[in-house]
């Protein structure tokens, strides 16, 4: 483990990576190469199923109620989940001030890596998801923020202990270009895995970039995986052969469980399918994914599932 203090060019503080789990990263990405590791499911579609809590930002409940986040990243492992995901899509700077959330960056994704590291998984990956800035010019002051705002929710996931982060649910290159480079900033050799939203066709949602255009892209900007999460299963299907054929880096796959419905209350309520995602997820291996995994929707019941499937 280095004993010194990196500086990015670009990038005017030093950033302490003494503590970075570079062990852990090391294993994380020869495992990956060699064979298909299976993923946690969600945690903000599951914690908003608990009473009256459809309005509580997810990244709330890693100070508030921990005990509760440690209890489904122990039913995501316990079902067989081999990598655990961190409760911190929505937990970079100007996420926790849009959701009224006062404790500080380093402290919430703190927490939250620490409810993952709790039942002893074999990795963690810190999730980081858009982090609602907008921007219009790469020199602008906007562009400047949210590039701010993904490095320092990166260097706290990483101080903290996870052995990857994951850039996640982003729709557009646009949307990736701050948050790939703020992360790179920091990240100081350790992996950063990318993952977009894509529509049937497999263009991305957001600004309709194919899936070989949007690999090439995140691979040249530093990516050390590269994926797709939320997106229809069979979306998924027909993405993995393509991304494979396009990638030099491991590729993930985690479709979501389908449009939900509401409830009585609003509440968002998806019907569950482990026996599609089951069958899918061998397919997926079969073709050459190395990560996968189901996004919003999906719960345990899932995760073991898709386990049983891969162990057969």
């Amino acid at each position: 483990m280095e004993q010194e203090k990196s500086r990015v060019a670009s990038v005017d503080v030093a950033y302490d990576t003494t503590y970075y789990q570079r062990l852990g990263a090391s294993e994380l990405m020869e495992r990956l190469t060699c064979e298909t590791l299976l993923a946690q499911g969600p945690m903000g579609s599951v914690l908003m199923q608990g009473d009256d809590a459809a309005n509580v930002p997810a990244a709330f409940w890693n100070l508030a109620e921990p005990q509760t986040v440690e209890r489904l990243h122990a039913l995501y492992a316990n079902a067989g989940a081999q990598v655990l995901i961190t409760n911190t899509f929505q937990a970079s700077a100007p996420a926790l001030e849009r959701d009224g959330i006062i404790q500080g960056v380093d402290e919430v994704n703190r927490a939250a890596v620490d409810c993952a590291r709790a039942c002893r998984p074999e990795f963690v990956v810190g999730s980081v998801g858009p982090c609602g800035v907008d921007w219009f010019q790469e020199d602008s002051a906007e562009f400047r923020a949210a590039r701010s705002a993904y490095r320092q929710q990166a260097h706290s996931l990483l101080t903290a202990g996870v052995d990857a982060v994951l850039l996640e649910t982003f729709v557009s290159v646009r949307d990736l270009t701050p948050a790939l480079m703020g992360v790179c900033d920091v990240a100081d050799g350790m992996p950063v895995l990318v993952s977009c939203v894509v529509d049937e066709d497999g263009n991305l949602l957001g600004d309709g970039l194919s899936l070989e255009g949007f690999v090439v892209w995140a691979e040249k900007h530093g990516a050390c995986a590269v994926g797709v999460n939320c997106c229809s299963i069979e979306a998924a299907r027909a993405a993995v052969p393509r991304l494979v054929a396009a990638a030099r880096t491991p590729v993930m796959v985690r479709p979501h469980g389908g449009l939900p419905e509401r409830d009585a209350d609003g509440v968002p309520v998806w019907n569950e399918q482990p026996a599609a995602f089951a069958e899918a997820c061998r397919a997926w291996r079969a073709a050459g994914a190395r990560l996968v995994g189901g996004c919003c929707g999906t719960t345990p019941v899932t995760t073991a599932a898709m386990a049983e499937a891969l162990s057969a």
